[in-house]
Order: C-alpha cells, then structure tokens, then sequence
C-alpha cells in the first residue's frame, strides 16, 4: 500500500513538472524515484519490527497489521505519524500536483495550435487516468484507514470481525485494479 501510495504520489509530480514547468523527467530522475519510494515504504514496514510499535494479528484473525489498539503513546505517535506520512501528506501533494495542471491546462488553452491540441489531448488522458488510479486507490484504502482509526481511538467495540474483514481485503485488492486501468485507458500498454 504505502509503495502503491507513493508511486502515484511521485507520478503525480512527473505529470506536474511535464505539464506546468514543460520540463522531461530523465531515465536517472526515474530509478532515483523508485529507489527512494521503496526505501521510504521500507523505513515505515521496518519501524514496527526495530520497536516503534509493533506488528499483531488484526480483528478477524486472517492477516497482520501494525498494533493500531495499543494505547501507549509511542505506539500512538507511529500510527498518527504513519497515517501523516503515508496517506495525509502524499494526498496532499497528488492534489496540489493535479490542481496546478489543471490550472495550467485551462491557461493554455487561450494558445491553441494544432500541436498544442495534441498535447493538451494526450495530457488530458494521461491525467484522466492517474486521476482514476488514485480514485480508486482511496476507494480502496479509505475503509481500511477509518476501520484502523477508529480502533486506534478507542472505538473497537464498533468494528467486528466481520466489518473488520471487508476493508481488510478490498484494501489489498487494490493493487490489481492499476493493470485493468493502463489496459483500458491506455493503447502503449
């Protein structure tokens, strides 16, 4: 989840430096990015197993997960920081991207030559299918967070195994969406 997070989150910024600054993103800028997005989710899978929190069966038993019942405030602060750095800050930075592309798409369209209609055209797909890749990520992952923060807050004797399971596996369904996508909204694929 957190390298699927991530990877959106670094395309998001390609298509940003692409659309809004027209400048390429290198063969080397591309290894450096996956380099850093599996370091990056490495450092966050490997703080429970060095002792910031830990990992523990979840509510229906099937799978682990960080401890998102402890109530000490170290193992508070990993899943408030893990949320901050996993999902608050890489949404913020997709929709920041996203928002100024849009912007710059709409401004462009006031110098409009048979050259920059193509673009704008492959730009507008292009974005159309990152946007639907994180649409459906959050879609994905949303119930998961909510099931987890509110075990995390103290409200478990809401959650049960049952409710707990459906987030638990559509969440890691969320992985095989992506092919579907590039196959249907892309023709290089």
């Amino acid at each position: 989840g957190i390298v699927s997070i991530m990877t959106l989150t670094a395309l998001a910024y390609e298509r940003y430096i692409r659309v809004v600054h027209a400048k390429v993103i290198d063969f080397s800028w591309s290894w450096r990015a996956i380099t850093y997005i599996w370091l990056y989710s490495l450092a966050w899978t490997g703080a429970p197993l060095l002792g910031w929190n830990r990992y523990t069966l979840e509510i229906h038993g099937l799978g682990c997960s960080v401890d998102w019942k402890s109530k000490d405030p170290y193992d508070t602060s990993f899943v408030l920081l893990f949320f901050l750095g996993c999902l608050v800050a890489p949404v913020g930075i997709m929709a920041y991207c996203y928002g100024h592309i849009l912007h710059a798409v709409r401004m462009v369209k006031d110098f409009q030559t048979v050259q920059v209609i193509k673009l704008l055209k492959y730009e507008k797909k292009v974005a159309k299918m990152c946007f639907l890749m994180i649409s459906t990520f959050l879609i994905c992952w949303m119930p998961y967070a909510v099931v987890s923060l509110l075990i995390t807050y103290g409200y478990s004797n809401l959650v049960t195994p049952t409710v707990a399971i459906i987030p638990s596996f559509f969440a890691k369904s969320s992985t095989a969406y992506n092919p579907v996508i590039y196959i249907f909204m892309s023709r290089k694929v």
